[in-house]
Parts: C-alpha cells; sequence; structure tokens
C-alpha cells in the first residue's frame, strides 16, 4: 500500500471551480473520507485522484510519484464504485478474475488469487452464481473483492453503501472497517453521510463549494468545528446554532438574541464572545442542552415545540424566541405542544463563532483561520485550542450523554 497525497489540487470547468487548492495527506494504511453535501467536489477530487478527469491545476501523488499525467489504468489504483459495476453475464468468480485476465496472467495465479479474495470477503461459496443471484450486500462484497484482488496500491470508493437499506448498511459500513483494519488498506473513501464518515474514518475532509473546510480525526471535528458549515454539517442532529450580539454589563457577559432571549456567559466565554466582532454564532450540541420545568438560574424561558421518543432516547424540539433548537433526554419525557420549558447550555461544551468571519473563537480571544483557504486546510491542533472553555457556572450533571431534565 501507499500514502495519497493531494497539493493545491484545482478542478475547473470554465468559470466554474470545482474545487479549489484542495491540499490533503492520506497517510499509507488510513482511510480518509471525504464528505460533505451534494455538488461539494468531493466525487470530482476522488476522480482527479483516479484520472478519471483531467487536472487543472496542483500535484497528486501516489506514495512519492507523481501520477497528474497517467492514465487510469497506470496508476495502480483500485476503485469500487456506488452502482457495483458488476458484469451481468458472467459468475462470481469470472468478475473478480476479469481484471486479472485484462492484464494477462496466469490462470493458476488468477484462480489462487481469487480463491484467496473470496476466503477474505467471506463469498467462497458464492464464486459460481451471477450477480442477480446475489443480495445487495452480496453485490457489494463482489465488487469490493474485484478491486481487493488486483493487490493495488491504494483503493478509491465511491459512496459504496448508498444503494443499500439502512440495515445492512450498517452491517457492511463494520465489515468495510474491518476489512480496512486487517489489510491495512489505504482508501480514500467519498460519501454524503457525515455517519459512515465518523464511524469508518481515521480523518475526515469536510468539503463545502469546492473547499476543503476543515481535515482532522472524527473526534475533533465533532468536538472542536473550525466553524459554522463543519459544526453544522457534522452531528445527527446537528449542531444548535443560534445568532446573537454580544453585551457586556458590570463585568457579565452575555448573548442576545434578536427576538429577546439572552444567554449569560461564564467569564471564559465571555473573554471568547468578546473578541468577535459583536455579532455572535452560539453553537450547542443536543446533549449539552439541560431542560428544566421551572424557572432556573442561567437558564432561558421556550416552549416545547414537539417531543420525538426514539427508544434509548427522546429528542425535544424547544422553540427559543423564533429559533427551534434540539435538546435530547432520557426515556419517558412527555410534553405537550407550547408548554413552557427553561433551557441551559452547559457552559463548558459552549462553541462561540465569530458571525463576521465565520470562524472559532479560541480561549485566548483569537479566531481560527478558515479552513481550505489561505495556508490550506485547519489542523486538528490549531482548532483544537479553547473550542470550550472552562466553565465558571454550575451545570447540572448529563445522564448518557443527554441533556437532564431537571424539577420534574
Amino acid at each position: 500500500m501507499a500514502g495519497i497525497t493531494l497539493n493545491d489540487v484545482v478542478k475547473t470547468y470554465g468559470e466554474v471551480v470545482a474545487v479549489d487548492s484542495v491540499s490533503l495527506d492520506v497517510g499509507d494504511g488510513e482511510l480518509v473520507a471525504l464528505v460533505g453535501p451534494s455538488g461539494c467536489g468531493k466525487t470530482t477530487t476522488l476522480n482527479l485522484v483516479a484520472g478519471l478527469i483531467e487536472l487543472t491545476d496542483g500535484e497528486i501523488l501516489l506514495g512519492d510519484k507523481v501520477i497528474n499525467d497517467l492514465d487510469p489504468k497506470d496508476r495502480d489504483l483500485a476503485m469500487v464504485f456506488q452502482n457495483y459495476a458488476l458484469y451481468p453475464n458472467k459468475t462470481v468468480f469470472e468478475n473478480l478474475a476479469f481484471p486479472l485476465k485484462m492484464r494477462k496472467m496466469a490462470k493458476a495465479e488468477i484462480a489462487t488469487r481469487v480463491t484467496r479474495t473470496a476466503e477474505t470477503l467471506s463469498i467462497g461459496h458464492l464464486l459460481q452464481r451471477r450477480p442477480k443471484e446475489l443480495s445487495g450486500g452480496q453485490q457489494q462484497r463482489v465488487a469490493l473483492g474485484r478491486a481487493l484482488v488486483r493487490n493495488p496500491k491504494a483503493f478509491l470508493m465511491d459512496e459504496p453503501l448508498s444503494n443499500l437499506d439502512a440495515k445492512l448498511r450498517v452491517q457492511m459500513r463494520a465489515e468495510l472497517k474491518r476489512f480496512h483494519q486487517e489489510l491495512g488498506a489505504t482508501v480514500l473513501y467519498v460519501t454524503h453521510d457525515q455517519m459512515e464518515a465518523v464511524t469508518m474514518a481515521d480523518k475526515i475532509a469536510v468539503m463545502n463549494l469546492g473547499v476543503l473546510q476543515q481535515f482532522a480525526s472524527p473526534d475533533e471535528i465533532y468536538n472542536r468545528p473550525v466553524n459554522t458549515f463543519v459544526a453544522g454539517f457534522i452531528g445527527s442532529p446537528a449542531m444548535n446554532l443560534l445568532r446573537g450580539r454580544f453585551v457586556s454589563a458590570a463585568g457579565e457577559g452575555a448573548i442576545q438574541g434578536a427576538d429577546g432571549w439572552t444567554l449569560p456567559l461564564n467569564p471564559a466565554n465571555a473573554r471568547r464572545a468578546g473578541a468577535s466582532a459583536g455579532e455572535v454564532v452560539v453553537g450547542i450540541r443536543h446533549g449539552h442542552v439541560l431542560l428544566h420545568r421551572q424557572a432556573h438560574r442561567g437558564a432561558m424561558p421556550a416552549r416545547i415545540y414537539t417531543v420525538e421518543p426514539t427508544g434509548d432516547i427522546t429528542f425535544v424540539h424547544v422553540r427559543l424566541g423564533s429559533q427551534l433548537l434540539v435538546a435530547s433526554t432520557a426515556p419517558g419525557f412527555t410534553a405537550a405542544p407550547d408548554d413552557p420549558i427553561w433551557v441551559e447550555f452547559e457552559q463548558d461544551h459552549l462553541h462561540l463563532f465569530d458571525e463576521a468571519s465565520d470562524v472559532a473563537l479560541l480561549g485566548d480571544g483569537a479566531g481560527v483561520e478558515l479552513a481550505g483557504v489561505g495556508a490550506g486546510a485547519t489542523s486538528s491542533a490549531t482548532a483544537a485550542k479553547g473550542a470550550s472553555g472552562p466553565s465558571g457556572g454550575e451545570a447540572l450533571p448529563a445522564a448518557a450523554g443527554a441533556g437532564v431534565v431537571s424539577d420534574l
């Protein structure tokens, strides 16, 4: 296996910039997920690495070899597609053997490789079947096997699980992760499903409008997003984002919403918010929103919008002024629409962003450069500092990662 390096990769179509100076490293044996909404440039980036479309500018390396000008067949990369791309008239054995036959490999070697690959993917009993006789998961294993049998230097996967139903997708997600760990494979993996990216990848590259927003580990991207796009895209439910203005009086700071709510800040968060241009975006994840049945110090009055029980956790949608936010509680919570509720944000898990620049506000009052612009993708170390400062106020203990309902 070998690593993949992208240096200031650009792809334009006339005046349209599909990929804008993307730089990232996929280490040898790493699985890196390219994730973002439709049209963000992730599949275009993958196709540039594969050689399926021509590079406008920049440099792509496989190991220490520049592959910009190599034909796809000469790049020693194996691609797994969304639609499996199996030959319907060939058996599983013949599908697996086809790329080796095209390379004029000896029949004995082909049989050995196909058998070994089939055993690795637990499809040895399917070798004489045709694709129409296979389930979706079995077809996906065959598609993966056809890439694996070549023993390439790296794998490129373009949304390989998107055609599967929800249950099978979860199963195949685990199998792909185990496959990657056992083989030590280098994988560049494209997906629009942020859950796939968070659960499978060693690192995630979040893209939007052709620009690399942040490139870091799943934990850092989830807990220390560098801007509001990353904060709102990664996580399910998405991070709550509320816009307001920082105000300070008598040595105490707060964020005030245009529709009347006021969020008190502890001293550390007040210092962070004070470094903004005034307008601030507050971010808080559902598990760090505490709900109270009665007025509570530091909590803001709100109204129940709807309650969604899911079995092991209950999501509570709350209207705060004109804005909706989501909190999570333990099972059993009940409330009627428009019931009064008071919401409190855990101060040590509060994210603050400067609205003018869209960057995270750090603990020392500085901002973090927007990832993908200027110096390239912001690393984990830059984004990590002070994404949430120490709490200066009381916070009720959270149970199993969910917000607590007090005063029941």
